[in-house]
């Protein structure tokens, strides 16, 4: 999975709580998707 989708911003597409996911789920030898809002993917399809 390349991205995880998400409009709950307090709890997973925070800055602060997606370092936590990446941290954990590194010592568990897991990969992180990238953790973004619907917002994010759309305008990063779009390019600048």
């Amino acid at each position: 999975m390349e991205y995880l989708l998400t409009w709950n911003c307090n709890h997973l597409a925070n800055a602060n709580k997606r370092g936590h996911i990446r941290v954990i789920n590194g010592r568990l030898g897991l990969t992180t998707p990238e953790i973004i809002t619907p917002l994010q993917l759309f305008k990063e399809e779009k390019g600048p």
